[in-house]
């Protein structure tokens, strides 16, 4: 093993569990240093909420765990009651110096490992941000979403030089809104070379006056756009309506794009900007979409055109207002589309109970309808249309989805990995106790059943299936002790358990879960009232591989806060919990 090149001990170790590989980094100093590299701590996620401590600070300021994602959600960086904002607009404003501190103290120590920074609904002082993002400067991901910036402009400008992905999007207040339009100015005196770009325009050509205020946000996105369009790959964009920030994007032969949003996409009848725009693009992998155009007009027309044009499609996300049977046939000229998802907006639609008989795609593996007019013909027609489909998204297709649609789904797609069956409400006990078992996927992997009333103890008993991996019965609120020993005893390979509003999962339930499914990763609880301390213990020391446990308004639960995020959030130095009850009992 020493002569291995570091390439090779790289892939090795990617495959470890963080447990083993922390292990694996003691063995010597070369591996030490092959652990060290950001590349392994991409699945490492730290999570702080509002519930944050200078205790909870402290444990992760001991731990030897270095972190490649962080995300801060709801922590105000400043007291929003004793701040005060005056006449003037000027803002006081009231810090936590040692607050402050320690996180400062947190970023200096990732500094070198820290990829991916986000902070949403949070309270942040401008001139204080900045001074956090001089701590990383490595940082190539920044995400904003929904945060409120108090204080002056700082007169520094963002020094992030590997910066690849920027998210942005704005609080709902509007004048909040209005005052956070400084954070695109700040990007695009940044010299980088931005990949990604999401952003959030509340701007639309009704507004009024281009050279308002307000504006400067859509003049700021078009000049980021400009400056890094050699590099720019992926561009997502919500309430797409400006025409200024359209022509830039649709008109501009340098932009090549392999990933494209657009939500909220106003076309007009025969709009010749669009046509020229996909017809440029032809590098175009992943295209999510959804058009509202004039109420006059059918959107067939746009769809030939994307599905004609644009034959390196991989993935397709589509919007299906105004569309006919005979436009859905275009997505078969799609010969390379992997990933398929049709959904509805609020407007009209025209698709009817035999809009997938005359489409036939074999090399679709992926299939997604939130379409809850769908009728049971269309459903039938699935095996036929798709018949090498690995994973297919009913969601919400309640009409269409029955005891009968799901022994269908059984008998014809033998190959299937994943299945969504969510908000199914016609799905009862028969649909699996049928003459065609779940246990006909052999392939299954992931199981969706949330809010499906019908599943019940006798239901779990039949997913007789050892290769499922993931499974939600999130708000089945008939399932009880009877039906989780079933189903950990039938599908003992479980490592990912959503088990959230089910009022019968109790401490008994925990005991169960946690001794009969030892790979377990990840467990949501979110919500279960008859959950106490003991079953969070009971899942501490029995399952060894747990990375995320959530028990958040579970009222039985009252852990102390250093407890909850070091076994909930991140599981850092996973004894001092177990060290902690050993002492106080």
């Amino acid at each position: 093993m020493e002569t291995l090149p570091v390439e090779i001990l790289e892939k090795i170790f990617k495959n470890l569990r963080y447990s083993d590989l922390k292990q694996a980094s003691a063995v010597c100093h070369l591996w030490y240093d092959v652990y060290q590299r950001s590349s392994f701590m991409s699945k490492m996620v730290v999570h702080f909420k509002k519930e944050l401590t200078l205790d909870t600070i402290d444990l992760f300021l001991r731990s030897e765990c270095l972190y490649q994602n962080v995300c801060f959600t709801s922590i105000p960086f400043y007291d929003v009651a004793k701040s005060k904002r005056s006449i003037c607009r000027k803002d006081m404003i009231y810090e936590d110096n040692r607050f402050v501190e320690k996180i400062r103290q947190f970023l200096v120590k990732l500094a070198d490992s820290v990829q991916m920074l986000s902070f949403c609904k949070c309270h942040l002082k401008r001139g204080r941000l900045i001074e956090f993002l001089e701590i990383i400067p490595e940082l190539k991901g920044l995400e904003f979403e929904e945060c409120i910036f108090a204080g002056d402009d700082s007169n520094h400008t963002l020094s992030l030089p590997k910066l690849k992905k920027f998210n942005f999007k704005y609080p709902e207040d509007e004048i909040q809104r209005f005052e956070s339009r400084h954070v695109y100015s700040n990007l695009v005196n940044n010299l980088c070379n931005l990949t990604k770009l999401k952003v959030q325009l509340y701007v639309n050509e009704m507004f009024g006056d281009p050279d308002s205020d307000l504006w400067e946000q859509v003049k700021a996105v078009t000049r980021l756009v400009k400056l890094h369009k050699k590099s720019m790959k992926s561009f997502k964009v919500d309430s797409f309506n400006d025409p200024a920030l359209k022509k830039i994007v649709f008109d501009d032969d340098e932009l090549q794009l392999e990933k494209v949003v657009f939500g909220e996409l106003k076309l007009r009848k025969d709009d010749q900007v669009f046509y020229n725009f996909i017809e440029k693009q032809k590098k175009i992998k992943k295209l999510e979409i959804s058009i509202e155009s004039n109420i006059d007009a059918n959107n067939d027309q746009y769809l030939k055109a994307i599905c004609d044009q644009l034959q390196q499609l991989e993935q397709f996300y589509y919007d299906m207002s105004r569309n006919s049977d005979s436009g859905l046939e275009n997505l078969q000229k799609l010969k390379k589309l992997k990933n398929l998802v049709l959904t509805k907006n609020r407007n009209a639609i025209g698709l009817t109970e035999h809009c997938f008989d005359h489409i036939y795609m074999p090399n679709l593996k992926s299939l997604g309808i939130y379409y809850k007019e769908l009728q049971l013909p269309a459903v039938r027609q699935i095996p036929i249309s798709f018949p090498h489909l690995k994973a297919l998204n009913l969601s919400e297709c309640g009409k269409a989805v029955t005891d009968e649609t799901v022994q269908l789904i059984f008998q014809t797609l033998p190959e299937h990995e994943s299945l969504d069956l969510s908000k199914c409400k016609q799905v009862t006990e028969r649909a699996f106790l049928g003459t065609t078992k779940i246990s006909n996927l052999n392939k299954l992997k992931d199981l969706v059943l949330e809010k499906c009333d019908g599943v019940t103890d006798l239901s779990l008993a039949a997913f007789d299936n050892p290769a499922l991996k993931s499974i939600s019965v999130a708000m089945c609120t008939r399932i009880t002790n009877v039906g989780w020993e079933a189903l950990c005893r039938q599908c003992p390979n479980i490592t990912w358990l959503n088990a959230s509003h089910c009022r019968n999962f109790d401490d008994q339930s925990a005991n169960i879960v946690a001794t009969m499914l030892g790979e377990l990763e990840v467990l949501n609880l979110f919500k279960n009232c008859s959950v106490t301390n003991e079953a969070v213990y009971s899942l501490v020391e029995n399952c060894r591989y747990l990375e995320d446990l959530c028990f958040t308004k579970c009222r039985g639960v009252n852990m102390k806060k250093s407890e909850y995020f070091d076994d909930k959030m991140n599981r850092v130095n996973k004894g001092c919990l177990i060290n902690r009850k050993k002492t106080s009992s």
